[in-house]
């Protein structure tokens, strides 16, 4: 059997809930050690009782302003607003450079 990841025993416990089978009858079709497949299960559910009270959240790769204008040299961003006149928008970007 290869080495899981945490994420992937989390998405295998999901499909066993998901499957309405036996334990027994998951790992045969999965070629799992029942008593391994077990010991992780109640780990995965001892886990998640303490754990209860957060909730995973996606942090969004990219935040696109709706109105603005956004600068970005290198890792620094800056948002500007459109009332921003053109000379202060070169002054920042020279500043910035």
């Amino acid at each position: 059997m290869s080495k899981r990841r945490k994420y992937q025993w989390s998405q295998l416990f999901a499909q066993f809930e998901q499957s309405q089978l036996t334990q027994a009858e998951f790992c045969k079709q999965h070629d799992f050690n029942p008593k391994y497949f077990n010991l992780k299960l109640s780990k995965h559910k001892a886990s998640a009782q303490h754990t209860g009270a957060f909730t995973r959240v996606e942090v969004p790769s990219e935040w696109v302003s709706s109105s603005g204008l956004m600068l970005q040299v290198g890792q620094c961003q800056v948002q500007c607003p459109d009332t921003l006149s053109m000379p202060a928008i070169v002054s920042l970007i020279k500043a910035l450079a």
